[in-house]
């Protein structure tokens, strides 16, 4: 009797307003059109608005309204150019800075924990997984995963990888996070992979690759649901970076082997709208097909220094964010418009102009 009448207490209990006076699908679109970095103080207000930020419904809201951001989320090192204005934990710490293509903002994530130096980065829907890396004490490849609800802010300790390694192919397709390559602790090239589900957060494994490739590019690939290990090199091949490319289908369970798919040395790749594009040498480049080969598709980023660029789709692939060295010296990130095809040069603040390792896109 008494757990039937606390039941329909319960039940009795007063509906309070998000906002008073207004119908909840309303006070959902306005707190929809709250910009990304008031959200952390947004969901501080009550239970109800946190509740409500936290729903798949918001998420759609923010669509509907227009109010999307894209953001671009750098593993990067501290500058040392940002001199005496720097905090001093950050001068040369490995750490995770934010720009927001959509409002042109940086800001760092505090929030976030120690990372370890070359960790890499990829994102699931909202969700953004940092691994692997080098212990910062040790310099031996770790198996750690941190992973950031970027609509929510909040950081939590993912399952680790089954191996620990360092400089591997990273990338998200058909809604999971795969690696594949990279090293271990004694320097050995790999050829495992795994792949990880941030919604279950669990790794399962995959099937060796055909060889190992040490410092391999991750994309993803076609309809965006096959994962792509390009290049790279085996153990006795320091440096000696191959030309070829495997691709992991999930349908089938197994690797397929594309030859010659490497641009020249050091390229930066990157997936716009499910084509494989790379930056190198004078133009942005797309690959059309072992027959085809590579066909150039937009000019190259003005003052980039070669060999130094990282890049990542944003919007959908309505843009490319490259990021890497400026000829003249320093750090930059450069803004392509696919449809205009022109280049919009963003030189960052002093304290967050150091080298930016791995990046990845989230739009919230």
């Amino acid at each position: 009797m008494r757990n039937s009448k606390i039941r329909v207490e319960e039940c009795m209990v007063e509906h309070i307003d998000l906002i008073p006076g207004m119908p909840d699908d309303i006070a959902v679109d306005c707190l929809a059109r709250v910009p990304h970095d008031a959200f952390r103080s947004m969901r501080r207000v009550c239970r109800g608005w946190k509740s409500a930020a936290a729903a798949p419904e918001f998420a759609m809201a923010r669509a509907e309204a227009g109010a999307n951001e894209d953001l671009v989320y750098l593993l990067q090192f501290g500058s040392p150019a940002a001199g005496d204005d720097a905090p001093k934990d950050d001068s040369s710490a490995y750490g995770v800075a934010v720009y927001n293509v959509t409002t042109c903002e940086w800001h760092r994530e505090r929030a976030a924990p120690p990372m370890p130096m070359f960790a890499q980065c990829a994102a699931v829907g909202t969700r953004l997984a940092v691994m692997g890396g080098w212990d910062s004490k040790t310099f031996e490849p770790v198996a750690d995963v941190h992973v950031l609800d970027a609509a929510t802010g909040v950081w939590h300790k993912g399952t680790p990888m089954r191996s620990a390694r360092s400089f591997f192919a990273c990338a998200e397709a058909g809604g999971k996070i795969y690696v594949a390559g990279g090293h271990d602790k004694l320097k050995n090239a790999l050829k495992t992979a795994e792949a990880y589900d941030t919604e279950a957060d669990c790794w399962n494994p995959l099937p060796d690759m055909s060889e190992e490739r040490d410092e391999c590019d991750g994309m993803a690939t076609v309809a965006g649901d096959k994962f792509m290990a390009v290049s790279g090199y085996r153990t006795g091949r320091q440096g000696g970076f191959e030309r070829d490319a495997e691709w992991f289908d999930p349908a089938t369970g197994e690797w397929r082997r594309l030859e010659r798919v490497r641009a020249p040395p050091s390229a930066a790749h990157v997936v716009v709208r499910g084509r494989v594009w790379c930056i190198e040498g004078t133009a942005m480049m797309e690959w059309r097909g072992e027959r085809r080969g590579w066909i150039e598709v937009g000019p190259y980023p003005p003052g980039l220094k070669a060999g130094t660029a990282r890049a990542v789709a944003v919007g959908g692939g309505e843009r490319v964010v490259v990021t890497g060295a400026i000829e003249s010296g320093g750090h930059a990130l450069w803004v392509f418009d696919v449809k205009s095809k022109n280049w919009t040069v963003v030189p960052p603040p002093p304290e967050f102009a150091g080298f930016v390792f791995s990046m990845a896109s989230v739009r919230v």
